[in-house]
């Protein structure tokens, strides 16, 4: 049958393609001129990019020009002879096909590298930088280029395709895929665009580059690559570039494809497994881990701003059902789940960096950052220059189950700290400061935060007002509780808040006043992990905490060395106002009163470094604050400093006279001429004990040390006091310990 196609007899013939009248000189030798530093129309290039062959030598150059309505234009610029002969010209126009790669001497130093694919040279040299692993090229001359560009060093290789985020990127990304099989790479996967690239056309390496992408990031983007193989359009033919918009599924159309291919979390045929799937959005997250190997993700979510999630948290594991479904229309497996946290837990502890995690309040640089709480995560900025909201920032904060909002702080208020006074009935001006100054150093990271005692009788407002000071400070879905069982369980609260408030403690055991000097000045908690043999759970902790009581709280001296103690009055039946009122009151009240510490922190931060102390107490860095943050609400910083030491003091005096040993060796000393003993700690004990010295009835209580080695360790407790009262206590060891104590 004769082809009906075929040209009509007598017909013209097809012409010849005429041939080049410029030929290419590649590589570019070392004697040629020099290529021009300007196009005639375009100006001088903004960029320029070489492109090499493999064994280094020029092939010609990439140039990027700016135009004057903003846009960009690009020219190719390569060497040419005239075929006819004659010397060597630059010339703005591209290698005939097929074109080389740009990156191909990389290629060739590098053969054993993944190679990442992207569109365009400044894309390329993103890459590079992030994906220092893998060798960047891209092809000359825009998207619709690809197909005249030599594609063939990729054989062998593993490819990643990473697409502009648009249409034209996306139709790069398949007929890169295409050329790429055809040259015989290995493997060629796509990446998938990341939530940034929503509402962004165009988005790229470049543009992650940018915005502070790190190359751990950029590793969990490309762990969520997929099969780069375009989709047939119906009917046999290529498909349609696809909109970002198009990878979202619809509820209607997740449905519609669950029913086609499966119901339930199943992967069904040709599914990629769940841990794929759900690793391509590992990409979004920025992953890190605390000291204590904690793994956690910072995910930026669709409004822009960045919120921190522990990986192992079933709040995250949620958040990656949520956004499967949403992409997907199904719902990821329990397998899958485990198997995507697993994996993110591994590169957040391995490639991750170390950052300690903070909650409610954070100092970094001589600044320090509050957490409000808020659903966007903004935080206060304290500098010595002034309070700031942030709305968009990096900080390591932390949210636990139960934390609640703090109110939008009220600047330039004109009320300041006079406002919270009808808030706090304390008997003495000083005692208004110092819970002022305890709320000061407890709102922010702290060296050191003294305890709060409310003590007072029965309806003096002492639960009221431990939850108003937690709630400008750290508000909680727990905002007061009532004493725990043992250390453990103690610290276990301090995970999930800054601020600890324990209410109507009728005595403070002994292992409750050390575990508290403990989260005074900063330390851990080592106890074996349950149902386990060998692993160790430490937790660490140093927090704020209110305790309030009718009885005195702090008889231990060294709990009462790191407590501040204040008398509540009672409330009268003709000013005392119901719960609901004072809540309301306090509501209204309480943003203004915390911009005006938010101000005076400012203020403090100015003045802390000039600050010095004639005496240091034990708490020496809350001393110094409160003396620096006092001008800044109108106080004197030497009153305040004052009104701590007599503080001190009073606490002091009280651990002296409710102790029973120190009130033991006053009265044993008040007999001796000279006022001076000496002796061993058996012989110290025998001292004490005596009828003449201590009455039977103490002696035979159980606070009453039994052994010489438990009167040794009451001593060393107590040696503070029985100085602070006029006695020198001094401790030998020669064999045993041997006592010297003196009047002075």
């Amino acid at each position: 049958m004769s082809d009906p196609f075929a040209p009509i007899a007598g017909g013209p013939a097809p012409r010849p393609e005429k041939p080049p009248a410029f030929v290419p000189v590649l590589p570019v030798p070392s004697d040629a001129p020099q290529p021009p530093k300007t196009h005639p129309s375009l100006g001088a290039p903004s960029a320029t990019w070489s492109y090499r062959d493999a064994a280094g030598n020029p092939l010609g150059f990439a140039c990027r020009f700016n135009k004057p309505d903003g846009g960009k234009d690009f020219r190719p610029l390569v060497l040419f002879r005239s075929a006819a002969g004659g010397p060597a010209k630059w010339r703005w126009e591209a290698w005939p096909a097929p074109r080389p790669l740009y990156g191909l001497d990389r290629l060739a130093a590098r053969p054993e590298a993944p190679v990442v694919v992207t569109e365009g040279e400044k894309s390329a040299d993103a890459a590079a930088l992030l994906l220092p692993d893998y060798v960047a090229i891209t092809s000359p001359n825009g998207s619709k280029s690809a197909p005249k560009a030599d594609w063939t060093p990729l054989r062998g290789r593993t490819v990643v395709i990473w697409p502009d985020a648009d249409a034209p990127g996306i139709a790069y990304a398949d007929a890169v895929h295409g050329l790429a099989t055809a040259a015989g790479a290995a493997s060629v996967v796509r990446i998938a665009p990341p939530i940034e690239a929503e509402g962004n056309p165009g988005w790229d390496a470049a543009d992650a580059l940018a915005a502070g992408w790190r190359t751990d990031r950029v590793r969990f983007l490309v762990a969520g690559a997929r099969s780069a193989e375009p989709t047939a359009a119906p009917g046999g033919g290529a498909a349609e570039p696809i909109q970002l918009a198009d990878h979202r599924a619809s509820k209607g159309s997740g449905k519609r494809k669950a029913k086609d291919e499966g119901e339930g979390g199943g992967r069904g045929p040709g599914r990629p497994p769940w841990h794929e799937t759900l690793m391509g959005y590992a990409g979004d997250f920025d992953l890190w881990h605390a000291p204590d190997r904690t793994a956690y993700a910072t995910v930026r979510m669709k409004d822009g701003h960045r919120e921190n999630w522990r990986i192992d948290s079933e709040a995250f594991g949620q958040m990656l059902t949520l956004r499967a479904y949403k992409e997907t229309g199904r719902i990821p497996s329990k397998s899958g789940l485990e198997e995507t946290t697993r994996l993110l837990i591994s590169f957040a502890r391995e490639d991750g960096p170390c950052r300690r995690p903070w909650l409610r309040v954070g100092e970094r640089d001589g600044r320090l950052y509050l957490d409000l709480g808020r659903p966007k995560w903004e935080v206060v900025e304290v500098s010595a220059r002034g309070v700031e909201i942030l709305e968009d920032h990096d900080l390591p904060f932390i949210r636990p189950e139960g934390m609640q909002p703090l109110p939008e702080p009220e600047l330039g208020s004109e009320r300041g700290i006079e406002e919270m006074r009808r808030f706090v009935n304390v008997e003495t001006e000083t005692d208004f400061q110092l819970i002022v100054m305890w709320m000061l150093s407890a709102i922010r990271e702290a060296r050191e935060y003294p305890l709060l005692i409310l003590n007072g009788e029965q309806g003096t407002g002492k639960s009221t007002l431990s939850r108003l000071l937690r709630s400008i400070i750290d508000p909680h879905e727990i905002d007061i509780s009532s004493a725990p069982d043992e250390d453990r369980d103690l610290f276990v609260l301090a995970q999930h808040a800054h601020v600890l408030a324990l209410d109507n403690l009728s005595k403070i055991e002994n292992w409750m006043s050390d575990t508290l000097c403990i989260f005074a000045t900063g330390g851990s908690l080592a106890k074996r992990s349950m149902h386990t043999n060998a692993d160790l759970t430490i937790l660490r902790a140093k927090r704020p905490v209110i305790l309030n009581g009718i009885p005195t709280l702090a008889n231990r001296p060294d709990l009462a060395q790191r407590a501040i103690t204040v008398r509540l009055q009672p409330v009268s039946a003709e000013v005392r106002a119901t719960s609901t009122k004072i809540e309301a009151e306090w509501q209204d009240a309480a943003p203004r009163v915390l911009g005006t510490l938010l101000e005076a922190m400012s203020r403090g931060l100015q003045l802390e470094s000039e600050i010095v102390l004639d005496k240091l107490p034990r708490l020496a860095g809350f001393a110094q604050w409160s003396a620096a943050v006092a001008p800044g609400l109108g106080w004197d910083g030497g009153e305040v400093y004052d009104a701590f030491m007599a503080n001190q003091r009073q606490q002091s005096d009280s651990t002296f006279e409710n102790d029973p040993i120190a009130q033991a060796i006053h009265r044993m000393m008040q007999g001796l001429t000279p006022p001076e003993w000496k002796g061993t700690a058996t012989h110290l004990l025998e001292a004490i004990s005596h009828p003449d010295v201590t009455p039977e009835a103490k002696t035979r209580s159980p606070m009453w040390p039994r052994t010489p080695q438990i009167l040794g360790n009451a001593m060393d407790r107590i040696g503070q006091v029985l100085r602070d009262h006029g006695y020198d206590v001094t401790k030998q060891h020669s064999g045993s310990t041997f006592y010297t104590i003196r009047v002075v």
